[in-house]
């Protein structure tokens, strides 16, 4: 579609202004940042989440998204494929597909737009918001004539390709209609216009084939915003007519049978994990009680039968067991930590809150490499080498998906743009308005946030001042143009026993709810300090084949293996700067807990380094934490090798201890936190004293 040269003006100019106040931090920022009250968008929900940019990330949360967002955050579309092509700005095809899977692009390059686009709203980076809003501009400028949305090289609603590229697309245009400032009002009614006319005249199934249902996401978020019942009618009918194929396992295995069954899952991670959500959302617009119900057995079928240490379960590709071995895909992190956030604003319950920390804390920064240069595509609690040919998963056995690279999975390049949404949408969702009108800390970190509160609606910001999770204390501090009365909720998650308050270093009493939260009702002065303490404990748990992992507080802890790392340049999709990279082991790692089976903790030791408040705390590069454990060497517990070809190498399986040699030396092992590590050991041998 051609624009005349003065309707190209005209638009620079807008997207100019767009940026220039997308970017602007309005002193009267409203708390929900969207065109509608709170509770007309989603009147069931005991949580609702602040628009993109309510949250500031500060201290060591804001040093690792600048991190972030000045390497791969900002460069990837300079150094991969598909992330370097036209993809929603105008590149209909490409040669290099199979039939049938032309949309791979746009759902990779969807991913990193969305992330990318939060990125720059918490960060208030305009550079990487004007990068990314071009290709936004472009979208929407470039709706066919019936509204449709997309590229039209999928657009036939009869042929093979669906609509799962829109689903990950338009999760970026809802952030661009909710971002906070004066003009958003106006951009933001366009956005949901757009999307509203892209649905209703849409012939595609939302019911089938495959991922069509995950649209149901942005469908009820149009709901929520136009109060056009034909939106809810399209989403509920969606899901009904999915439910008549949800027990095919290449549809989710989200079968009522199953599901309410409790049976393990037989379904692609992503693919479930994006699913499952979907109930929950339902429930937020129509109160309905089955579909929360329904979304709450679904996702409990994960915690029983396939939840591993770092706290994403074992999906590669598809949910597996929880053995040392098992490992999860990069998407799986963000795809879950999502999903979970649904579940948090539809229930009020803490417990999700604990799984979205748990997970952001050990399982995303454990994929990642430190200098944000590089990402695993499959991660585990037990690496002992990451090389492009060390794949240990059966159905990869020797593949590439193991090494850090820029973009890890080539082709199929999910977890590159999917990365990018994970610390985004963690900062983004740490506060959240409660249904009582007050505010609700779910997230711990450092961070300022402004919002709307109490009966009379007013502008308060609260500063969470923390070293969390690498501390017990946090501090919150009040600012307001005068004495605020509303009810603020903090979070104690479920491995804290005996939670401390004070206000003004006075000792306070909240109320405490079956959710997982003390409520402070009262009301709040201007310069009021709050602090929470959150005592932390160390504890064992225990895995298949006797293995042993230890946590202390959110955080797992591992045995960091030095490696030795070698950068290879694959064309088209690395480079110099950006390679591949090798890593191999250099330090010992075969080595057994000794546990005291009485009391497993005994002899374990807790220990913090003295400069944690130092703003330059990079606490995945340079862990403030640590535990002391003693343990032995397991001598002939070595890395596998392929019977065909010698040179290659794998992590191995834990040891068989009875046919083991165990060195009687005692030595002492420093374990760090899990996400401070790229080589590592988690799950340990348990030797006898």
């Amino acid at each position: 579609m051609g624009e005349s040269k003065a309707a190209v003006e005209a638009n620079e100019v807008s997207r100019r202004e767009f940026l220039r106040l997308a970017i602007i931090s309005s002193a009267m920022l409203m708390g929900t940042g969207s065109m509608l009250d709170g509770e007309q968008l989603t009147p069931h929900a005991r949580l609702r989440e602040l628009a993109p940019g309510a949250v500031r990330p500060e201290g060591w949360l804001r040093g690792m998204l600048e991190k972030q967002a000045a390497q791969l955050g900002s460069k990837l579309p300079q150094i991969s494929w598909p992330f370097t092509g036209a993809y929603w700005a105008g590149e209909e095809k490409d040669e290099s597909i199979k039939p049938g899977q032309s949309w791979f692009p746009w759902e990779q390059k969807g991913y990193w737009i969305d992330g990318a686009m939060r990125l720059a709203m918490v960060l208030d980076d305009e550079a990487l918001m004007e990068q990314v809003w071009t290709t936004i501009r472009y979208t929407l400028t470039h709706a066919d004539t019936d509204g449709y949305l997309g590229p039209q090289l999928f657009k036939d609603p009869t042929g093979d390709d669906h609509r799962w590229p829109q689903a990950v697309f338009f999760r970026s245009l809802t952030a661009c209609a909710e971002a906070p400032s004066p003009m958003m009002g106006e951009t933001g009614k366009g956005i949901v216009d757009a999307m509203r006319k892209h649905y209703l005249n849409d012939k595609a199934s939302y019911g089938t084939p495959e991922r069509n249902i995950t649209n149901v996401e942005s469908i009820l978020w149009c709901y929520g915003r136009t109060g056009d019942a034909r939106l809810l009618a399209l989403a509920e009918n969606a899901w009904q007519e999915y439910m008549k194929v949800a027990g095919n396992k290449d549809r989710g295995d989200l079968s009522p049978m199953h599901v309410y069954a409790d049976t393990p899952i037989n379904s692609h991670g992503v693919t479930y994990a994006e699913t499952m959500k979907l109930p929950a959302i339902l429930y937020l617009y129509t109160g309905k009680e089955d579909y929360l119900k329904f979304s709450e057995a679904a996702e409990r079928r994960i915690f029983d039968h396939h939840m591993l240490i770092d706290g994403i379960p074992s999906t590669s590709e598809w949910y597996s067991t929880v053995t040392s071995l098992d490992l999860h895909e990069t998407c799986d992190i963000a795809d879950h930590t999502w999903s979970w956030g649904y579940q948090l604003m539809a229930t009020g319950d803490s417990v999700w809150a604990d799984r979205i920390e748990r997970a952001s804390f050990n399982a995303a920064p454990g994929a990642i490499k430190k200098d944000w240069k590089a990402l695993q595509y499959m991660s585990c609690p037990n690496q002992f080498l990451a090389t492009l040919n060390s794949d240990h998963h059966p159905k990869g056995r020797g593949g590439f998906k193991m090494a850090y690279q820029p973009n890890p999975g080539k082709r199929i390049a999910c977890c590159g743009g999917n990365v990018h949404r994970i610390f985004p949408n963690y900062a983004i969702r740490m506060w959240m308005q409660a249904a009582d009108g007050g505010l609700a800390a779910v997230l711990y970190g450092p961070s300022k946030v402004k919002a709307n509160v109490g009966a009379e609606n007013e502008l308060v910001e609260i500063e969470q001042t923390t070293n969390y999770p690498f501390e017990e204390e946090i501090r919150f501090t009040i600012y307001a143009r005068r004495a605020v009365r509303f009810p603020l909720s903090l979070r104690i998650p479920g491995w804290c026993k005996s939670p401390r308050l004070t206000v003004n270093g006075v000792a306070a009493m909240g109320e405490q709810t079956t959710k997982g939260f003390l409520v402070l009702r009262r009301t709040f002065k201007p310069g009021d300090v709050l602090t929470l303490t959150l005592p932390m404990r160390t504890a064992v748990t225990h895995w298949p084949q006797g293995g042993v992992g230890l946590e202390h507080g959110p955080l797992v802890y591992s045995l960091a293996i030095k490696a030795n790392w070698k950068p290879i340049v694959e064309e088209k999709y690395t480079t110099v700067e950006y390679p591949s990279w090798e890593a191999t082991p250099v330090s010992d790692w075969n080595y057994g807990l000794i546990l005291n089976a009485a009391q497993p903790t005994k002899g374990v030791d807790f220990a913090r380094k003295p400069n944690l408040a130092s703003e330059n705390l990079d606490p995945w590069e340079n862990p403030p934490t640590m535990l002391n454990v003693l343990a032995r060497k397991i001598e002939d517990w070595e890395l596998q090798s392929n019977p065909q070809n010698s040179t290659q190498k794998f992590t191995p399986p834990l040891p068989e201890l009875s046919t083991s040699k165990v060195s009687q030396t005692m030595e002492q092992l420093t374990l760090v936190p899990y996400g401070s590590t790229e080589l590592r050991v988690t799950i340990f041998p348990a030797v006898k004293a």
